[in-house]
Protein backbone atom coordinates (compact mmCIF):
# COMPACT_ATOMS: atom_id res chain seq x y z
CA UNK A 1 0.00 0.00 0.00
CA UNK A 2 1.23 3.54 -1.32
CA UNK A 3 1.63 5.92 2.16
CA UNK A 4 2.09 9.62 2.67
CA UNK A 5 5.95 8.53 3.65
CA UNK A 6 6.68 6.47 0.19
CA UNK A 7 4.71 9.57 -1.82
CA UNK A 8 6.89 12.18 -0.37
CA UNK A 9 10.10 10.28 -1.10
CA UNK A 10 9.23 9.86 -4.31
CA UNK A 11 8.38 13.71 -4.67
CA UNK A 12 11.50 14.39 -2.96
CA UNK A 13 13.70 12.31 -5.10
CA UNK A 14 11.85 13.88 -8.46
CA UNK A 15 12.38 17.39 -7.46
CA UNK A 16 16.10 16.47 -6.92
CA UNK A 17 16.79 14.81 -9.54
CA UNK A 18 14.91 17.81 -11.82
CA UNK A 19 16.68 20.47 -10.31
CA UNK A 20 19.87 18.76 -10.48
CA UNK A 21 19.92 19.39 -14.18
CA UNK A 22 19.54 23.00 -13.70
CA UNK A 23 21.91 23.00 -10.78
CA UNK A 24 24.56 22.64 -13.32
CA UNK A 25 24.54 25.91 -14.07
CA UNK A 26 26.33 26.37 -11.08
CA UNK A 27 29.64 24.86 -12.18
CA UNK A 28 31.42 27.96 -12.96
CA UNK A 29 33.43 26.48 -16.04
CA UNK A 30 30.26 26.26 -17.60
CA UNK A 31 29.21 30.02 -17.28
CA UNK A 32 32.99 31.26 -17.69
CA UNK A 33 32.61 35.54 -17.48
CA UNK A 34 28.74 35.05 -16.66
CA UNK A 35 29.64 33.33 -13.17
CA UNK A 36 30.38 36.59 -11.23
CA UNK A 37 27.46 38.20 -12.24
CA UNK A 38 25.53 35.68 -10.57
CA UNK A 39 24.02 34.34 -7.13
CA UNK A 40 22.17 31.15 -7.27
CA UNK A 41 20.00 30.00 -3.97
CA UNK A 42 18.66 26.48 -3.32
CA UNK A 43 15.59 27.05 -1.16
CA UNK A 44 15.54 30.88 -1.14
CA UNK A 45 13.46 32.94 0.67
CA UNK A 46 11.84 36.41 -0.24
CA UNK A 47 9.64 38.47 1.90
CA UNK A 48 6.21 39.35 1.26
CA UNK A 49 4.20 42.15 2.17
CA UNK A 50 0.61 40.74 1.65
CA UNK A 51 1.84 37.56 3.58
CA UNK A 52 4.35 39.50 5.64
CA UNK A 53 6.22 36.47 5.96
CA UNK A 54 8.86 34.68 3.50
CA UNK A 55 8.23 32.74 0.68
CA UNK A 56 10.14 29.94 -0.52
CA UNK A 57 11.40 28.94 -3.84
CA UNK A 58 12.97 25.61 -4.62
CA UNK A 59 15.73 27.71 -6.97
CA UNK A 60 16.31 31.35 -7.79
CA UNK A 61 19.03 32.73 -9.69
CA UNK A 62 19.66 36.28 -9.09
CA UNK A 63 21.60 38.74 -11.63
CA UNK A 64 23.40 41.54 -10.37
CA UNK A 65 25.63 43.76 -13.24
CA UNK A 66 28.65 45.13 -11.97
CA UNK A 67 28.08 47.97 -9.59
CA UNK A 68 24.36 47.35 -8.96
CA UNK A 69 22.90 47.94 -5.34
CA UNK A 70 20.22 44.62 -6.38
CA UNK A 71 19.31 42.47 -8.62
CA UNK A 72 17.90 43.49 -12.15
CA UNK A 73 17.14 40.25 -13.54
CA UNK A 74 15.50 36.95 -11.13
CA UNK A 75 15.09 33.17 -12.47
CA UNK A 76 12.44 31.51 -10.09
CA UNK A 77 12.48 27.90 -10.51
CA UNK A 78 9.36 25.30 -8.66
CA UNK A 79 9.12 21.73 -8.87
CA UNK A 80 5.79 19.78 -8.36
CA UNK A 81 5.69 16.30 -8.38
CA UNK A 82 2.13 15.12 -9.50
CA UNK A 83 1.13 11.31 -10.29
CA UNK A 84 -1.83 12.74 -12.31
CA UNK A 85 -2.61 16.10 -14.13
CA UNK A 86 -1.44 19.26 -12.64
CA UNK A 87 -3.86 21.18 -11.03
CA UNK A 88 -4.42 24.90 -12.37
CA UNK A 89 -4.49 25.59 -8.37
CA UNK A 90 -0.58 24.75 -8.95
CA UNK A 91 0.37 27.20 -11.81
CA UNK A 92 -2.11 29.79 -10.35
CA UNK A 93 -0.16 29.54 -6.58
CA UNK A 94 3.28 29.87 -8.36
CA UNK A 95 2.16 32.72 -10.22
CA UNK A 96 0.61 34.36 -7.00
CA UNK A 97 3.61 34.04 -5.25
CA UNK A 98 6.04 35.74 -7.82
CA UNK A 99 3.48 38.09 -7.62
CA UNK A 100 4.45 39.02 -4.22
CA UNK A 101 7.47 38.68 -4.25
CA UNK A 102 9.32 39.29 -7.47
CA UNK A 103 9.34 42.97 -8.29
CA UNK A 104 10.62 43.27 -12.04
CA UNK A 105 12.21 40.80 -14.97
CA UNK A 106 11.11 37.59 -13.49
CA UNK A 107 11.69 34.73 -15.73
CA UNK A 108 9.48 31.77 -14.36
CA UNK A 109 10.18 28.39 -14.45
CA UNK A 110 7.72 25.26 -13.57
CA UNK A 111 9.38 21.75 -13.70
CA UNK A 112 6.84 19.09 -13.30
CA UNK A 113 6.53 15.30 -14.02
CA UNK A 114 2.75 15.68 -15.52
CA UNK A 115 0.99 17.06 -17.85
CA UNK A 116 -0.78 20.42 -16.75
CA UNK A 117 -4.43 20.95 -16.58
CA UNK A 118 -5.84 22.25 -19.80
CA UNK A 119 -6.95 26.02 -17.81
CA UNK A 120 -2.73 25.67 -15.78
CA UNK A 121 -1.60 25.66 -19.59
CA UNK A 122 -3.74 28.46 -20.44
CA UNK A 123 -2.64 30.78 -17.59
CA UNK A 124 0.92 29.81 -18.15
CA UNK A 125 1.12 30.18 -21.51
CA UNK A 126 -0.64 33.65 -21.26
CA UNK A 127 2.20 35.01 -18.34
CA UNK A 128 4.47 33.79 -20.04
CA UNK A 129 6.15 31.32 -17.81
CA UNK A 130 8.37 28.64 -19.38
CA UNK A 131 7.38 24.77 -18.31
CA UNK A 132 9.41 21.97 -18.28
CA UNK A 133 7.60 18.48 -18.10
CA UNK A 134 9.49 14.90 -17.20
CA UNK A 135 8.00 12.71 -20.26
CA UNK A 136 8.56 9.62 -17.66
CA UNK A 137 11.19 9.68 -13.84
CA UNK A 138 14.12 9.53 -16.92
CA UNK A 139 13.34 11.83 -19.71
CA UNK A 140 12.39 15.59 -19.76
CA UNK A 141 11.15 18.09 -22.62
CA UNK A 142 10.29 21.80 -22.43
CA UNK A 143 6.67 22.16 -23.18
CA UNK A 144 6.33 26.08 -22.91
CA UNK A 145 8.89 27.84 -24.21
CA UNK A 146 8.26 30.94 -26.32
CA UNK A 147 9.77 34.61 -25.59
CA UNK A 148 7.41 37.06 -25.07
CA UNK A 149 9.92 39.49 -27.26
CA UNK A 150 9.40 37.01 -30.42
CA UNK A 151 9.77 33.73 -31.73
CA UNK A 152 13.22 33.80 -30.54
CA UNK A 153 13.85 29.45 -29.36
CA UNK A 154 17.49 29.89 -27.61
CA UNK A 155 15.48 32.65 -24.84
CA UNK A 156 13.51 32.00 -21.54
CA UNK A 157 10.40 34.37 -21.40
CA UNK A 158 9.64 36.80 -18.79
CA UNK A 159 6.51 36.90 -16.36
CA UNK A 160 5.02 39.29 -18.67
CA UNK A 161 3.91 41.98 -16.41
CA UNK A 162 7.24 42.01 -14.88
CA UNK A 163 8.88 42.70 -17.47
CA UNK A 164 10.84 46.55 -17.19
CA UNK A 165 13.01 46.94 -20.99
CA UNK A 166 14.45 50.14 -19.06
CA UNK A 167 16.15 47.85 -16.57
CA UNK A 168 18.01 45.71 -19.29
CA UNK A 169 20.10 47.91 -20.72
CA UNK A 170 22.61 46.17 -23.26
CA UNK A 171 25.62 44.78 -20.90
CA UNK A 172 22.34 43.04 -18.79
CA UNK A 173 20.74 41.93 -22.11
CA UNK A 174 24.23 39.87 -22.52
CA UNK A 175 24.24 38.23 -19.28
CA UNK A 176 20.25 37.40 -19.80
CA UNK A 177 21.08 35.70 -23.13
CA UNK A 178 24.36 33.93 -21.97
CA UNK A 179 21.89 32.25 -19.08
CA UNK A 180 19.22 31.72 -20.72
CA UNK A 181 21.57 29.78 -23.51
CA UNK A 182 23.29 27.66 -20.95
CA UNK A 183 20.34 26.50 -19.08
CA UNK A 184 18.44 25.57 -22.99
CA UNK A 185 21.59 23.64 -23.82
CA UNK A 186 21.63 22.03 -20.71
CA UNK A 187 18.41 20.66 -20.41
CA UNK A 188 18.91 19.55 -24.65
CA UNK A 189 21.66 17.84 -22.94
CA UNK A 190 19.47 15.80 -20.31
CA UNK A 191 17.50 14.02 -23.10
CA UNK A 192 20.10 12.88 -25.17
CA UNK A 193 20.22 9.48 -26.05
CA UNK A 194 17.04 8.84 -24.35
CA UNK A 195 14.36 6.73 -26.05
CA UNK A 196 11.40 7.83 -26.27
CA UNK A 197 9.24 7.72 -23.35
CA UNK A 198 5.97 8.71 -24.86
CA UNK A 199 5.22 9.35 -21.29
CA UNK A 200 5.05 5.73 -20.10
CA UNK A 201 6.61 4.82 -16.66
CA UNK A 202 8.11 1.32 -16.44
CA UNK A 203 6.30 0.39 -13.28
CA UNK A 204 6.94 -3.02 -12.18
CA UNK A 205 4.14 -5.10 -11.39
CA UNK A 206 4.80 -4.64 -7.67
CA UNK A 207 4.71 -1.09 -8.42
CA UNK A 208 1.20 -1.42 -10.11
CA UNK A 209 -0.04 -3.51 -7.76
CA UNK A 210 0.63 -0.79 -4.66
CA UNK A 211 -1.39 1.61 -6.73
CA UNK A 212 -4.79 -0.74 -7.08
CA UNK A 213 -4.43 -1.67 -3.26
CA UNK A 214 -4.02 1.83 -2.39
CA UNK A 215 -7.27 2.14 -4.18
CA UNK A 216 -8.57 -0.40 -3.10
CA UNK A 217 -8.75 0.19 0.44
CA UNK A 218 -10.42 3.65 0.05
CA UNK A 219 -13.05 1.64 -1.70
CA UNK A 220 -13.50 -0.92 0.78
CA UNK A 221 -10.83 -1.82 3.78
CA UNK A 222 -12.43 -5.46 3.75
CA UNK A 223 -11.51 -6.48 0.28
CA UNK A 224 -8.09 -6.92 1.60
CA UNK A 225 -8.56 -7.59 4.95
CA UNK A 226 -11.89 -10.08 4.75
CA UNK A 227 -11.66 -11.37 1.19
CA UNK A 228 -14.75 -9.34 0.35
CA UNK A 229 -15.19 -8.82 -3.29
CA UNK A 230 -15.33 -6.03 -5.68
CA UNK A 231 -18.21 -5.61 -7.89
CA UNK A 232 -19.07 -3.46 -11.05
CA UNK A 233 -21.84 -0.84 -9.01
CA UNK A 234 -19.41 -0.16 -6.18
CA UNK A 235 -16.50 0.52 -8.55
CA UNK A 236 -18.96 2.54 -11.08
CA UNK A 237 -20.05 4.86 -7.48
CA UNK A 238 -16.14 5.16 -6.15
CA UNK A 239 -15.26 6.22 -9.88
CA UNK A 240 -17.97 8.95 -9.74
CA UNK A 241 -17.72 10.01 -6.39
CA UNK A 242 -13.34 9.93 -5.95
CA UNK A 243 -12.35 10.94 -9.29
CA UNK A 244 -15.60 12.19 -10.70
CA UNK A 245 -15.43 10.31 -13.92
CA UNK A 246 -18.50 10.47 -15.99
CA UNK A 247 -19.17 6.68 -16.85
CA UNK A 248 -20.73 6.81 -20.57
CA UNK A 249 -22.06 3.88 -22.81
CA UNK A 250 -20.11 3.52 -25.93
CA UNK A 251 -21.16 4.42 -29.66
CA UNK A 252 -22.66 0.76 -30.66
CA UNK A 253 -20.72 1.19 -33.99
CA UNK A 254 -17.47 0.70 -32.48
CA UNK A 255 -15.60 -2.56 -31.74
CA UNK A 256 -13.99 -1.06 -28.49
CA UNK A 257 -15.00 -2.77 -25.25
CA UNK A 258 -14.03 0.47 -23.13
CA UNK A 259 -12.31 3.70 -23.50
CA UNK A 260 -10.38 6.12 -21.08
CA UNK A 261 -10.67 9.88 -21.78
CA UNK A 262 -8.04 11.36 -19.27
CA UNK A 263 -8.43 15.15 -20.69
CA UNK A 264 -12.65 14.81 -19.82
CA UNK A 265 -12.50 12.49 -16.99
CA UNK A 266 -14.64 10.29 -18.75
CA UNK A 267 -14.69 6.43 -19.34
CA UNK A 268 -16.79 4.52 -21.49
CA UNK A 269 -18.18 0.95 -21.52
CA UNK A 270 -19.35 -0.92 -24.79
CA UNK A 271 -23.24 -1.78 -23.81
CA UNK A 272 -22.48 -5.24 -25.04
CA UNK A 273 -20.74 -6.46 -22.16
CA UNK A 274 -23.02 -3.90 -19.82
CA UNK A 275 -24.25 -7.09 -17.28
CA UNK A 276 -21.64 -9.63 -18.47
CA UNK A 277 -18.39 -11.48 -16.57
CA UNK A 278 -16.27 -8.92 -18.65
CA UNK A 279 -17.75 -5.90 -17.37
CA UNK A 280 -15.77 -5.71 -14.05
CA UNK A 281 -12.33 -6.62 -15.24
CA UNK A 282 -12.94 -4.38 -18.44
CA UNK A 283 -13.89 -1.34 -16.56
CA UNK A 284 -11.13 -1.67 -13.58
CA UNK A 285 -8.29 -1.76 -16.86
CA UNK A 286 -10.00 1.89 -18.37
CA UNK A 287 -9.83 3.00 -14.14
CA UNK A 288 -5.79 1.56 -14.46
CA UNK A 289 -5.42 3.59 -17.57
CA UNK A 290 -6.46 6.85 -15.59
CA UNK A 291 -4.18 6.07 -12.93
CA UNK A 292 -1.67 4.82 -14.87
CA UNK A 293 -1.21 6.73 -17.82
CA UNK A 294 -1.88 10.64 -16.79
CA UNK A 295 1.43 11.70 -18.41
CA UNK A 296 0.58 9.74 -21.72
CA UNK A 297 1.69 11.46 -25.15
CA UNK A 298 1.00 9.10 -27.88
CA UNK A 299 -1.34 9.78 -30.46
CA UNK A 300 -4.47 7.34 -31.34
CA UNK A 301 -3.27 6.94 -34.66
CA UNK A 302 0.57 6.32 -33.66
CA UNK A 303 -0.64 3.80 -31.05
CA UNK A 304 -2.95 1.60 -33.28
CA UNK A 305 0.16 1.53 -35.61
CA UNK A 306 2.50 -0.95 -32.99
CA UNK A 307 1.24 -4.14 -33.30
CA UNK A 308 -0.61 -6.30 -30.20
CA UNK A 309 1.61 -8.43 -27.93
CA UNK A 310 2.12 -12.03 -28.91
CA UNK A 311 1.92 -14.59 -26.31
CA UNK A 312 5.36 -16.67 -25.57
CA UNK A 313 4.53 -20.24 -24.90
CA UNK A 314 7.92 -20.64 -24.17
CA UNK A 315 7.69 -18.57 -21.41
CA UNK A 316 4.12 -18.06 -20.87
CA UNK A 317 3.99 -14.69 -20.92
CA UNK A 318 3.30 -11.74 -23.48
CA UNK A 319 5.94 -10.16 -24.98
CA UNK A 320 6.34 -6.26 -24.48
CA UNK A 321 8.48 -4.88 -26.89
CA UNK A 322 6.69 -1.26 -27.58
CA UNK A 323 4.65 1.41 -26.15
CA UNK A 324 1.38 -0.20 -26.79
CA UNK A 325 2.40 -3.58 -24.97
CA UNK A 326 3.37 -1.25 -21.91
CA UNK A 327 0.12 0.44 -21.96
CA UNK A 328 -1.90 -2.25 -21.67
CA UNK A 329 -0.05 -4.80 -19.61
CA UNK A 330 0.08 -2.22 -16.96
CA UNK A 331 -3.68 -1.52 -17.38
CA UNK A 332 -4.35 -4.78 -17.11
CA UNK A 333 -2.27 -5.72 -14.51
CA UNK A 334 -3.50 -2.90 -12.76
CA UNK A 335 -7.49 -4.46 -13.19
CA UNK A 336 -6.11 -8.05 -12.12
CA UNK A 337 -4.89 -6.48 -8.80
CA UNK A 338 -8.26 -4.56 -8.25
CA UNK A 339 -10.45 -7.09 -8.70
CA UNK A 340 -8.45 -10.03 -7.98
CA UNK A 341 -6.42 -9.41 -5.55
CA UNK A 342 -3.49 -11.57 -4.06
CA UNK A 343 -4.42 -12.74 -0.72
CA UNK A 344 -8.40 -12.39 -0.92
CA UNK A 345 -8.38 -14.57 -4.27
CA UNK A 346 -5.68 -16.92 -2.71
CA UNK A 347 -8.17 -18.20 -0.14
CA UNK A 348 -11.25 -18.16 -2.34
CA UNK A 349 -8.95 -20.88 -4.17
CA UNK A 350 -8.64 -22.71 -1.07
CA UNK A 351 -12.09 -22.45 -0.33
CA UNK A 352 -13.60 -23.30 -3.97
CA UNK A 353 -11.09 -26.32 -4.17
CA UNK A 354 -12.35 -28.07 -0.95
CA UNK A 355 -16.10 -27.54 -1.81
CA UNK A 356 -15.23 -29.49 -5.16
CA UNK A 357 -13.39 -32.07 -3.06
CA UNK A 358 -9.75 -31.03 -4.27
CA UNK A 359 -6.58 -30.66 -2.64
CA UNK A 360 -5.58 -27.15 -1.22
CA UNK A 361 -3.13 -25.65 -3.32
CA UNK A 362 -1.69 -25.21 -6.72
CA UNK A 363 -3.44 -26.66 -9.46
CA UNK A 364 -2.31 -30.43 -10.82
CA UNK A 365 -3.25 -30.21 -14.16
CA UNK A 366 -2.28 -32.95 -16.75
CA UNK A 367 -4.03 -35.38 -19.49
CA UNK A 368 -6.07 -36.86 -17.31
CA UNK A 369 -10.13 -36.03 -18.10
CA UNK A 370 -11.00 -35.75 -14.20
CA UNK A 371 -7.98 -33.27 -13.39
CA UNK A 372 -9.15 -31.21 -16.66
CA UNK A 373 -12.82 -31.52 -15.36
CA UNK A 374 -11.99 -30.45 -11.88
CA UNK A 375 -9.62 -27.66 -13.58
CA UNK A 376 -12.40 -26.02 -15.06
CA UNK A 377 -14.96 -26.81 -12.30
CA UNK A 378 -12.40 -24.24 -10.04
CA UNK A 379 -12.13 -22.01 -12.96
CA UNK A 380 -15.79 -21.60 -13.25
CA UNK A 381 -16.65 -21.18 -9.16
CA UNK A 382 -13.85 -18.88 -9.12
CA UNK A 383 -15.15 -16.62 -12.19
CA UNK A 384 -18.72 -16.82 -10.59
CA UNK A 385 -17.73 -15.18 -6.75
CA UNK A 386 -14.94 -12.55 -8.75
CA UNK A 387 -17.96 -11.50 -11.45
CA UNK A 388 -14.93 -11.98 -13.86
CA UNK A 389 -14.31 -14.01 -17.07
CA UNK A 390 -13.08 -17.09 -16.50
CA UNK A 391 -9.82 -15.86 -18.64
CA UNK A 392 -9.41 -13.43 -16.15
CA UNK A 393 -9.15 -16.07 -13.84
CA UNK A 394 -6.86 -18.89 -15.78
CA UNK A 395 -4.33 -15.86 -16.18
CA UNK A 396 -4.28 -15.19 -12.77
CA UNK A 397 -3.99 -18.33 -11.54
CA UNK A 398 -1.36 -18.43 -13.99
CA UNK A 399 0.39 -15.27 -13.08
CA UNK A 400 0.91 -16.67 -9.26
CA UNK A 401 2.45 -19.50 -10.26
CA UNK A 402 -0.80 -21.61 -9.13
CA UNK A 403 -1.02 -24.10 -12.07
CA UNK A 404 0.92 -27.41 -11.92
CA UNK A 405 1.10 -27.61 -15.46
CA UNK A 406 2.09 -31.05 -16.74
CA UNK A 407 0.93 -31.92 -19.29
CA UNK A 408 2.26 -33.32 -22.51
CA UNK A 409 0.05 -32.50 -25.33
CA UNK A 410 -0.03 -29.25 -24.27
CA UNK A 411 0.81 -26.35 -22.11
CA UNK A 412 -1.51 -24.17 -20.33
CA UNK A 413 -0.76 -21.21 -22.55
CA UNK A 414 -2.07 -23.20 -25.66
CA UNK A 415 -5.14 -24.45 -23.89
CA UNK A 416 -6.32 -21.03 -23.16
CA UNK A 417 -5.22 -19.96 -26.69
CA UNK A 418 -7.18 -22.92 -28.22
CA UNK A 419 -10.38 -23.30 -26.37
CA UNK A 420 -11.33 -19.69 -25.51
CA UNK A 421 -14.98 -20.61 -26.89
CA UNK A 422 -14.61 -22.99 -23.24
CA UNK A 423 -12.16 -20.25 -21.04
CA UNK A 424 -13.22 -16.86 -22.06
CA UNK A 425 -16.79 -16.64 -21.71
Amino acid sequence: MTTKASTKKVGDQFESKSLGILNKIIEEERLGHLAEYLKIFPQKEYYSHLRKANIIFDLAIEVWPPGATRYTLLYLIECKDYDKRVPVGEIEKFLLKIQQVSGVNVKGIFITNSPLQKGGFNIAESVGMMVIQGESSENFKIILHKTNRGSVTDRIPFIKETYDATLLDEGVQLIEKGIDKKILSILQESTDGVKVSYGIDRLSREDVTQKAEFELNKINPRILADAYTLNPNSLNEYLRKEYEIDLVDLDGSSDLLGSCDILNNRIGLSRSIKGTSRELFVLAHEFGHFILHQKLSIGQTQYEAFEDSQYNFRTNKYELTNPKHWIEWQANCFASSLVLPKAPFLARVWRCQETIGMRQGPVYLDDQSQNRKDFNELVKKLAYVFSVSKTSVIHKLEEMEYINDQSRLKSIGRIIDEYKSEFFT
